[in-house]
């Protein structure tokens, strides 16, 4: 339970049923404000965000989809939505509010996780996207700035600006590229159009446990393309670079990785092969 109480002479902005406390951060279309519910005192985030920033009708395909996503969705590892609330000048996503930060942050501060302690994240993160998986939905966006964590340290997946729903197993094809090029299966790349949006989520958790157990990207360090902006380069590197490990990294780990980091989707791993993993 939170009380709040304003700097003296300070009127509070209100929010709906909500008190407007500082910012938690800035996404594409606005900021994410610490919210305060007034009459039970219970913690939110809220994704406020202008109306005269959706300009196209694809951003506000995006607002609409990741609402109806977190609508479908209920699951301890992913964000909840409790509310929506639209002014004249805003629409308000109000969510669960994870008081534990950034994985990256948290990553940051030790430089590489404990083998123990990145087994539990991502058995958390792989329970929350087979979950979607399930739910015919995928993210396409999983990168660690996407990953928070709530204040007992578990695993909280956000953003679903860019997810998708598909039909069904057979129709689990997508068409638009998108996500960060760090963090992107290297299908997404290859403008042939088409590609399996469960294994491109697959790709990035392979990502993410890299990053987790070794401290860095996998995929981050070609010295052509110092930024990874160049997308066709980084593809070029990701398919003629060897997947190295540091040697504090396991052999299971190790296994695991090279199971998932698999260019070529056909023989990338599934996720049940992930689930069933010694390593997990």
């Amino acid at each position: 339970m939170y009380h709040y109480h304003p700097p003296a002479g300070r009127k509070p902005t209100v929010f709906g049923p909500y008190l407007l406390l500082h910012t938690l951060g800035e996404g594409e279309f606005g900021k994410v404000k610490l919210g305060i519910q007034i009459e039970s005192g219970r913690e939110v985030a809220i994704k406020l965000i202008k109306k005269d920033h959706i300009d196209s009708s694809s951003r506000m395909t995006k607002v609409e989809r990741e609402i109806s996503v977190l609508r479908t969705v209920c699951h301890p590892y992913i964000v909840k939505l409790y509310d929506v609330i639209e002014t004249e000048k805003y629409i308000g996503i109000i969510l669960q509010c994870a008081s534990g930060g950034e994985l990256f942050e948290y990553i940051l501060a030790h430089r590489y996780l404990k083998e123990r302690d990145a087994c539990r994240l991502f058995a958390q993160l792989i329970s929350g996207v087979h979950y979607m998986h399930q739910k015919h939905i995928v993210h396409r966006d999983l990168k660690l700035e996407n990953l928070l964590l709530d204040r007992d340290r578990n695993i909280i997946i956000t953003d679903f600006g860019f997810a998708n729903q598909f039909t069904s197993a057979k129709n689990d094809l997508m068409a638009t590229s998108c996500g960060s090029p760090c963090y992107a299966a290297p299908e997404l790349v290859v403008s042939e159009g088409m590609y399996v949006g469960s294994a491109v989520d697959i790709w990035s958790c392979g990502v993410i446990l890299y990053a987790m157990l070794c401290g860095y990207l996998p995929f981050d360090d070609d010295p052509a393309n110092p930024e990874g902006d160049n997308i066709n380069l980084l593809y070029k590197y990701i398919l003629n670079t060897q997947l190295a490990f540091p040697d504090y990294v396991s052999d299971d780990a190790r296994d695991l990785l090279q199971k998932m980091l698999v260019p070529d989707p056909a023989k990338r791993c599934t996720m049940q092969i992930i689930m069933e993993h010694n390593w997990l």
